[in-house]
């Protein structure tokens, strides 16, 4: 299903239908091509305790990437707290069992990783779990692509750039990485960026409020709250990845 036919107008607004969610978004002008995704990566239990009430406050889906090793680990979110998630209609979706470079596994550990991800992620939360796919480190080649090809509809990597409708490759969905020096000036010239060139913007997230990891990939709650912010007031219509993917996909149908 393609995103238009996902928006309903009500007189002078617009809401996008997210499974048994409904999530209010402003009318755009650029409803047929410009988009923007959230995305986490991980499962940080921070997630759940930090972003889940900020993306509640405006309203923003989610597309969480989950590492399906560490549910219900220390740091990582439960089973309970990621279907939280899923109930308001936000993606569920796969980034490995244990977060290795894929592409320095042997063949059967790098086959390992992808389907025990998505039977685990699938048993847990449904047969509309783990549907796409992003790489851990961002790192891919030929032959990993061609085995996330067999267990997933896309691949996300982390390669910098925005989703235009020609040419758009499902399997290296281009993102905006956001780490802890990422303004929120920094987030909106990219959503203008995606309006005038009618594209389609990923953002990608870590923690949210704290540094387990010790890196630079984690995002201040204020600054996680004035992000949001900036993508309910862009206008553009706010989908998940799988609502993302199905409108590229339909636009570039013959």
């Amino acid at each position: 299903m393609n995103i238009m036919n996902r928006i309903r107008v009500i007189g002078a607004s617009v809401t996008l239908a997210l499974g048994a969610a409904l999530l209010s978004v402003a009318p755009a002008a650029h409803a047929a091509d410009a988009m923007v995704s959230v995305t986490f990566d991980d499962g940080w239990a921070s997630q759940y305790n930090n972003a889940l009430p900020i993306l509640k406050k405006y309203g923003v889906p989610a597309t969480l990437y989950v590492l399906s090793g560490s549910i219900n680990t220390p740091d990582y979110m439960t089973q309970a707290q990621i279907q939280a998630f899923a109930d308001r209609g936000d993606e569920i979706a796969s980034h490995t069992v244990t977060h290795p470079d894929l592409t320095k596994l042997k063949a059967a550990q790098l086959e390992k990783e992808l389907a025990q991800s998505k039977a685990t992620l699938q048993q847990m939360f449904g047969p509309s779990a783990a549907l796409d796919f992003a790489s851990p480190f961002g790192a891919y080649n030929a032959t990993t692509t061609a085995a996330v090809q067999k267990y997933y509809a896309t691949q996300r990597n982390t390669d910098d750039g925005f989703n235009a409708r020609a040419g758009f490759n499902p399997y290296n969905i281009l993102v905006q990485n956001v780490d802890s020096s990422t303004t929120t000036a920094t987030v909106k010239g990219w959503i203008s960026s995606a309006k005038a060139n009618n594209t389609w913007l990923v953002l990608v997230y870590h923690e949210v409020g704290v540094s387990i990891g010790q890196d630079i990939y984690h995002t201040r709650t204020a600054v996680l709250d004035a992000h949001m912010a900036a993508v309910k007031d862009s206008g553009l219509p706010m989908v998940t990845v799988r609502q993302g993917a199905n409108a590229q996909a339909s636009v570039n149908a013959p």
